[in-house]
């Protein structure tokens, strides 16, 4: 089962506002300016890198493991390892695209932002029994 992450709007502003910017400035400078196309398609992969980090953020149940993808990155937990859930809003950085974030300790402490939270911790506590699960 996947779960797709929360998008906070706040942050797809951040995000979203400077690189149609800086696509515009490269655009102009490249095609009106005259100026080095390099720039340009330089800029058109770092939007391509930045969109598939954040279209490609999800969460997966597998058979013994939650996979979190964020991009290129992908973290695999095993559930027997998952020792806590809990509510966080830490803004450090992590696999969330929002706030409104879990934080998961297994070991090493992951952030993820499921869009549908208590949903996914309903599946997790299904697969995870030994884990100390918040109720959120």
């Amino acid at each position: 089962m996947r779960y797709n992450s929360k998008k906070d709007w706040w942050i797809g502003l951040i995000i979203w506002i400077p690189m149609l910017f800086g696509l515009y400035i490269t655009g102009y400078a490249a095609f009106i300016e005259n100026v080095s196309v390099i720039a340009f398609l330089i800029f058109l992969i770092f939007i391509g890198f930045v969109s598939w980090i954040w279209f490609g953020t999800y969460y997966v149940f597998d058979k013994e493991y939650l996979i979190i993808r964020c991009g290129p990155i992908k973290e695999i937990v095993p559930y027997e390892k998952i020792i806590s859930v809990k509510k966080t809003r830490n803004p450090l950085s992590s696999a969330a695209l929002s706030i409104d974030r879990l934080e998961i300790n297994y070991g090493r402490i992951t952030m993820i932002s499921p869009a549908y939270k208590e949903d996914f911790l309903a599946e997790l506590r299904n697969r995870c029994n030994i884990a100390l699960i918040e109720q959120i």
